[in-house]
């Protein structure tokens, strides 16, 4: 039989216990712990991404520079804004990415030549052959000319967060390549990237055979021996895997890769000017890092070529190196209006002309 409680209105068998306070208190211990699980994710959410996309492998100096620089951001502002990087080239090659940045659904890149042949190809005029005898020559020219380079980019839609480069470039195959002689032999599979059009016509001035393939189809085909030769900075070869398939490294270096990180201005407006102000400077002192990082490891990798993986290094002969140069200023001149303007092309010859007359 049920009994009703008169001062509780409760209806059963025995009048319920009373919650003791200590019962009280955990009970509200958990519901502020799960209230607190629901709230970090949408404070989470609340940070600024940044879609920051490269064909960099994890671990190698590339990424290892592009994480830091994103751990920099996030903590100068205050967590408000992230780097949300994808490596190893999961959004495609450079090309992909470029037409991604331009639907707004990646907003910045480390791009090579590839990539900035699409945005602004007049820079380009940095990779082309024998342009640069050393490092400070590049460093000289580029610095120099910062402030065209920047608005350069920015009449393009995208502002240049920082211009590096990869190192010199060398010849890798698997046979002694020491004359243009030894690169016009059909056994010679060269590699030029499909966009390379620099490279493109120094190899067909050269009489030099060529398999055009891009960077993401290198491996496969070293691998399938559609490619045995090619020219690349030492740490490329060793940070992409290419090394193991050569025997040879001709010591000439043949131009400079280029590279640079940039941003889509749409995304870089959409910023307050106090994140602007340390996405620039962050960048700027990243750049600055990963430009003496790498050519330090390219020092390193070319050790670890000879010493480790066995690669001969073998000397360009004299007679070939002087038409080598010829030929390269024939490509300097082919190329303008295609590529860059006489005026520019003047500009930097100026530039290294004077450097070389003071040091």
């Amino acid at each position: 039989m049920s009994i009703t409680n008169k001062k509780t209105g409760y209806v059963g068998g025995e009048t319920p216990k009373q919650k003791h306070p200590d019962s009280l208190f955990r009970l509200a211990s958990v519901f502020l712990l799960i209230l607190g699980m629901f709230c970090l994710p949408l404070a989470h959410l609340d940070a600024e991404s940044i879609k920051f996309a490269t064909l960099a492998p994890k671990g190698s100096t590339w990424m290892n520079n592009f994480e830091a620089m994103g751990k920099e951001i996030r903590s100068k502002t205050d967590g408000d804004l992230r780097l949300r990087i994808y490596p190893n080239g999961v959004q495609g090659d450079e090309l992909d990415v470029i037409r991604k940045m331009r639907a707004g659904l990646i907003h910045a890149g480390a791009m090579t030549a590839t990539g900035l042949g699409e945005i602004q190809e007049e820079v380009l005029i940095f990779q082309l052959p024998r342009m640069f005898r050393t490092y400070e020559e590049l460093d000289y020219v580029r610095d120099y000319l910062r402030a065209d380079l920047d608005k350069a980019f920015m009449d393009v839609g995208y502002v240049l967060l920082g211009m590096g480069d990869l190192g010199f470039y060398y010849i890798f195959s698997n046979q002694p390549i020491r004359t243009i002689a030894d690169l016009q032999s059909p056994n010679v599979k060269m590699w030029a990237r499909t966009t390379d059009r620099i490279g493109l016509t120094f190899y067909k001035s050269a009489e030099i055979a060529t398999v055009p393939r891009e960077v993401t189809q290198v491996l496969s085909s070293l691998y399938s021996g559609h490619i045995n030769t090619l020219a690349a900075s030492p740490y490329v070869t060793v940070a992409l895997q290419w090394h193991d398939k050569f025997k040879y490294m001709t010591n000439l270096p043949v131009s400079v890769g280029v590279g640079a990180t940039v941003m889509t201005k749409e995304k870089f407006d959409e910023l307050s000017p106090e994140q602007q102000k340390v996405v620039r400077e962050v960048a700027n002192a990243h750049q600055g890092d990963l430009i003496q990082n790498i050519r330090r490891d390219n020092e390193r990798a070319l050790e670890a070529l000879q010493k480790k993986a066995g690669i001969e290094v073998v000397e360009f002969e004299d007679d070939s190196r002087d038409a080598w140069d010829a030929i390269a200023i024939e490509t300097h001149k082919a190329l303008v209006g295609e590529i860059y303007s006489q005026e520019f092309l003047d500009k930097i010859n100026a530039l290294l002309q004077a450097y070389r007359e003071k040091n």
